[in-house]
This record gives structure tokens, C-alpha cells and sequence, in this order.
């Protein structure tokens, strides 16, 4: 690794790793078709455990929390147990911790989470656990071998009694699923989380992606609203169409507001506000 090639991505005061690429023609064990790295994302380094640690030490000035996730999703098997190993060694540095998957743990693999959290409160350090569901009724975006939207929700409520700070994301928010879906997905979550975040969707400027989740939604999105930008959290420069929903963001934090829940579009807010309370 030569001293000017950043294998990971840093900005807003994080730090975004992973494992890497699953292989050389596989990101990721999971192939979720709405994902950017189908279509221009800058993909990680695939480095052993001991040099992303060195990376993180050498960097540590940069940011005040680590991200495992990025380019793929680390804890997927046949990669779940050394993802944990990753994050216990994380957990000795003494920072923030976050990762996020749609992964559903073993008693075996949580129990190993509980012993990363309680080491993370030793240090006192905060360690947020992120689990992704991005729809309840179109399994077709979130393929086998994920587990079924409703096995994740209730993961979230084991994060929670283990002592880890439980993150629903609905990410991201897609031009394809109803309103109705999202507030269903909340109200299932609603007891076994303390945060939830929405996202924007970026899709590629040559519909690859869209044709990827055009089956859900027969009518397209050319009705949709999308700006061209690039991203600020990879290093890839290309501009991306980045499609908002507003109807569902004004939904859901209705919702929250209800429950008492917080709910940000971006992760940094949220990251502050768990810090102040």
C-alpha cells in the first residue's frame, strides 16, 4: 500500500472501511439492485485486519468516529466473524464505532457483539448498530440470501438489549415504494430503536440502476424529483442523480415525532445528538 493511496474514505469527521470487495467480480454477498456500487463507486481496498488497523491508528486525527460499512456489507457471510474480529479491534483504539447490515447474527455472533460493547463503554466510546430495510413487499430489491425485512427488525431489538445504540435505517428512500411502506416498516421497528435515518437515492446518470427497480414501479420515475450532484462520501467525481422523496420524509418524521424517536437524513446528526444525550 503506497503512502499516497488512501484505501478508505474520510470526510465529516469519519472514517468509511470495510473488508473490501468480496472478490475480484463480486462486491458484496449480497446483490441489493437499487446499490451504487453496480454503477461507478469507487470501491474499497480488500486489506487484512492488521493493516486496516494500522490505517486507522495512522489517520486517527482525522475523524472521531469509524464507519464499517461503504463498498460492501462486511458482516455478510462467509465474512461475519472476521468483520467482528475487525470491530473488536477497533473497539481497543478507543473511538466511535458504527456499522450497519442486513445481516441478521446468530446467539453466537451476538453474544461476540455484546462482549465488542461492553468493551466500547470500558473505553467510553459509543458503538451504534445499523440494520438496513429498505422495503416490506418487493423482496425482489433485497434478494436471497438477505433475510426477510421482518427477521431484521427484530435484530434491531437485540442490538438495543445488548446495550448498542439500535439504528433503523430506511435507506435509502426509493422512488418505487409507497408512503405506506415506510410508515409499516416504522411501526414494526418502533419499540426496538433509538434512531431511524431516511437517505436520498443515487442512481447513475445512465439508468442502470433505475432499470434495476423499474419493476416495482411500471410507470417509471420520470415523475419523481432528482438533482444531478456528486457524492461527498466516496472518492468516486462522477454526478449522480440523487432522487429525493419528500413525501416520505415529511411521513416518517411525523411519525417519529409521534413515537419520540429521532430521525435525521444524514448519519452526522444523528451521531451528535446520541453524543449530547
Amino acid at each position: 500500500m503506497s503512502e499516497d493511496h488512501n484505501p478508505f474514505f474520510i470526510g465529516q469527521q469519519r472514517a468509511i472501511i470495510s473488508l473490501g470487495p468480496l472478490s475480484t467480480k463480486q462486491y458484496c454477498t449480497y446483490n441489493c439492485p437499487f446499490c451504487y456500487v453496480h454503477s461507478g463507486f469507487t470501491s474499497y481496498d480488500s486489506l487484512d485486519i492488521d493493516d486496516i488497523i494500522h490505517w486507522v491508528k495512522s489517520n486517527q486525527d482525522k475523524f472521531d468516529i469509524v464507519y464499517v460499512s461503504g463498498d460492501t456489507d462486511s458482516f455478510a457471510p462467509p465474512r461475519t466473524e472476521k468483520a467482528l474480529d475487525l470491530l473488536l479491534k477497533l473497539a481497543d483504539i478507543g473511538i466511535d464505532l458504527l456499522f450497519t447490515t442486513r445481516h441478521v447474527f446468530s446467539d453466537l455472533e451476538l453474544y461476540k457483539l455484546s462482549e465488542i460493547r461492553s468493551k466500547v463503554t470500558q473505553n467510553n466510546t459509543l458503538l451504534f448498530a445499523s440494520t438496513s430495510v429498505a422495503q416490506l413487499n418487493y423482496p425482489h430489491l433485497e434478494p436471497s440470501p438477505i433475510r426477510p425485512p421482518l427477521d431484521r427488525i427484530e435484530q434491531l431489538g437485540k442490538f438495543k438489549e445488548i446495550g448498542c445504540i439500535s439504528i433503523l435505517s430506511m435507506r435509502p428512500f426509493l422512488p418505487s415504494i409507497p408512503v405506506q411502506e415506510y410508515k409499516e416498516i416504522l411501526e414494526l421497528a418502533k419499540n426496538k430503536v433509538d434512531i431511524v435515518l431516511g437517505s436520498n437515492w443515487y442512481a447513475d446518470k445512465n439508468g442502470i440502476l433505475e432499470s434495476k427497480i423499474m419493476r416495482t414501479n411500471s410507470k417509471g420515475m420520470t415523475d419523481t424529483e432528482f438533482k444531478v450532484e456528486g457524492m461527498d462520501y466516496n472518492s468516486n467525481h462522477l454526478e449522480w442523480k440523487v432522487f429525493s422523496r419528500n413525501d416520505v420524509q415529511v411521513a416518517v418524521q411525523e411519525l417519529c415525532s409521534k413515537y419520540s424517536i429521532p430521525f435525521f437524513m444524514r448519519s452526522r446528526p444523528a451521531i451528535d445528538w446520541s453524543r449530547q444525550n
